[in-house]
């Protein structure tokens, strides 16, 4: 199985979802359909009915599988599918009529499942540059994993987004606490522009009186002002709490000396913590609390 190193992603994706099905009629079925769905209706059906014949199994992978995807293909995670999302994808790729009016069609009768293969599927589909305004539109969701399936782990946003549309969503994933760090190039598409929105979205949480995410000082970095170095001064209290040390992360990666100045004269120990641990950390405690909450 993927002997041949110049085999293209919708050729590999069809040989190791046919190589997985175990049941012969299901496996017949696919290859068929993937050969040859004659019009937009015999498509919609299949798509629908991977639901029925494809179980939703996480995929087993050898350590040699992985590795091959990721030497030929290393824009895409395979570890992140499930079979029968493999088998959308495949059929996605492999139906020669697929337009936009198609993805919005399927999108809009779609459950919450089918949709979150669909955006995961957009990056790796042909002139996949003319779905962005439905991968914006997907944005709008209030549906946690719809929402993650476009902004966490995809490429699509960092390649096709402009940067209006980027920082709506990061800003979202921010209001959401969503993990940014997960975000694709999160680090290469900050701007000033989104850094001075987050920085007045922390500004009225503080007022509220309710904490921040630590993640959003990460997008701040870079952009850092004196008078707002003096709104996050009041912030800080001894002893310092977690959420407060990525802000101490961001002053301490700031260029202004009055800052620096500020650090100098403080009794705190700074930790050597990178951006993504911050975040990590931040996520496992709050699905700790989650789980503490349904106790």
């Amino acid at each position: 199985m993927f002997k041949n190193k110049f085999v293209s992603l919708s050729e590999l994706i069809k040989e190791y979802c046919l190589n997985e099905i175990q049941n012969k009629n299901t496996k017949r079925w696919l290859d068929q359909k993937l050969r040859s769905i004659k019009s937009a209706q015999d498509f919609f059906i299949s798509f629908a009915l991977i639901n029925k014949k494809i179980p939703r199994d996480h995929l087993q992978l050898s350590l040699a599988q992985i590795k091959t995807v990721h030497l030929t293909h290393a824009e895409f995670n395979i570890e992140n599918w499930t079979l029968d999302q493999l088998c959308r994808l495949s059929l996605l790729m492999y139906y020669p009529l697929l337009t936009v009016q198609n993805i919005t069609k399927l999108i809009s009768v779609a459950d919450n499942l089918e949709q979150i293969t669909i955006f995961k599927s957009i990056p790796y589909l042909k002139n996949a540059d003319q779905y962005a305004h439905i991968v914006v539109n997907g944005l709008r969701t209030n549906i946690v994993d719809v929402f993650d399936a476009i902004a966490l782990k995809n490429s699509y946003p960092a390649k096709h987004f402009s940067q209006d549309q980027w920082n709506q969503m990061v800003l979202k994933a921010i209001f959401m606490e969503r993990p940014i760090y997960q975000i694709k190039d999160i680090d290469e598409r900050k701007n000033e522009k989104l850094a001075h929105i987050l920085f007045n979205y922390a500004l009225e949480r503080w007022a509220a009186s309710r904490r921040v995410t630590p993640e959003l000082w990460r997008m701040i970095r870079g952009y850092l002002t004196e008078a707002q170095f003096f709104e996050m001064k009041k912030q800080m209290v001894e002893p310092i709490k977690s959420h407060q040390k990525a802000m101490l992360k961001l002053i301490q990666e700031s260029n202004l000396n009055v800052a620096q100045q500020w650090l100098n004269m403080q009794s705190i120990q700074l930790e050597n913590i990178s951006w993504d641990q911050i975040g990590s950390d931040f996520l496992n405690k709050n699905q700790v609390l989650k789980n503490l909450s349904k106790t």
